[in-house]
C-alpha cells in the first residue's frame, strides 16, 4: 500500500501566518496520510502549557480540556520533560500502565476521538509548539509506522512552523490567542494575581476578607484552570500574560 506524502503544508492558509492557520494546514495536509479526524496544536512560544488551538472538535471540547483536562494531560507532561524520546509519542504509550485499557477520558469518550500522535515542534533546543494528530475511537491506534512516517515529516513541518512564526510575528502579538487565565472568574484572577505576587493562603484571605480554607479551594480551581501545577509555574504564567519580567 503506497501511503501519500505531502509535498507542502496547505500553502493558501499558511499565508494566513497564524498559528490557527497552521493547524488548519497541518490538518489538511497529514489527514490522508495518517487517517486522522482532528488536530490540536499547543502554541508554546510563550512558555508552557501554551495556547491552544482545537481543529476540527465539538465546540465544548476546548473549554473542558483547559479547565478538567490540561493540568493532567500526560502529553503536557511528556513535551514539559522536554519530549525527550525522539520528537513523536502515542498518547497510549505516556499513560500510565495501571490506566491502560480503563474507561476514556470524557474529552475523547464524548467527541467520539480515540487516538492522538503528538509531534514536538523545536526551535533549536526549546519547544515551541506542539501538534497532536487525532483519530476517531473505532479507526485504531497509531502505530510504528506511523511513529516513522511523522519523524519524517517532522522537519517539514517545523519549516512551516517557524515560517508562520516569522510572518506573523510583526501583524500577530506573541502571546495572542487563548490565553488560559482567561477561563478564571474574577474572583479567581484576583486570587491568582495576589498569588503570582507572593501572598500566602492566609494573606489573601485577609486581603479578600474571607476565609482560608475558601481560597484554599479557589487555588485549586485556578491551578487546574490555568493548567499549572504551582504557585511557581503559576506567577511564570500570570506575569508573561501581563507584561511584567519573567
Amino acid at each position: 500500500m503506497t501511503i501519500p506524502v505531502p509535498t507542502a503544508i496547505a500553502p493558501d492558509l499558511l499565508h494566513r501566518a497564524t498559528p490557527a492557520a497552521f493547524a488548519e494546514a497541518a490538518m489538511l495536509s497529514l489527514r490522508p496520510v495518517f487517517g486522522a479526524s482532528r488536530a490540536v496544536l499547543a502554541d508554546r512560544r510563550c512558555g508552557r502549557p501554551g495556547d491552544m488551538y482545537f481543529v476540527n472538535w465539538p465546540a465544548w471540547c476546548q473549554a473542558h480540556y483547559c479547565a478538567e483536562v490540561r493540568a493532567r494531560d500526560p502529553i503536557r507532561g511528556w513535551l514539559d520533560r522536554e519530549a525527550a524520546d525522539k520528537g513523536v509519542a502515542r498518547l497510549s504509550e505516556l499513560l500510565p500502565a495501571a490506566l491502560r485499557g480503563a474507561p476514556r477520558e470524557p474529552l475523547l469518550a464524548g467527541s467520539g476521538a480515540g487516538f492522538v500522535l503528538t509531534l514536538a515542534l523545536r526551535e533549536q533546543d526549546r519547544i515551541v509548539g506542539a501538534l497532536s494528530l487525532v483519530r476517531d475511537a473505532g479507526h485504531g491506534d497509531f502505530d510504528e509506522r506511523d511513529r516513522g512516517l511523522a519523524l519524517a515529516l517532522l522537519p517539514l513541518l517545523e519549516m512551516a512552523y517557524h515560517g508562520v512564526i516569522a510572518r506573523g510575528a510583526a501583524t500577530v502579538p506573541l502571546c495572542a490567542g487563548n490565553d488560559p487565565l482567561r477561563a478564571l472568574t474574577p474572583r479567581e484572577r484576583d486570587v491568582a494575581a495576589l498569588a503570582a505576587a507572593g501572598h500566602s493562603n492566609k494573606s489573601i484571605a485577609r486581603l479578600l476578607a474571607t476565609s482560608p480554607w475558601t481560597i484554599k479551594n479557589q487555588m485549586r480551581a485556578v491551578l487546574q484552570k490555568a493548567g499549572v501545577q504551582n504557585r511557581t509555574e503559576l506567577s511564570a504564567l500570570w506575569n508573561a500574560r501581563s507584561g511584567e519580567p519573567r
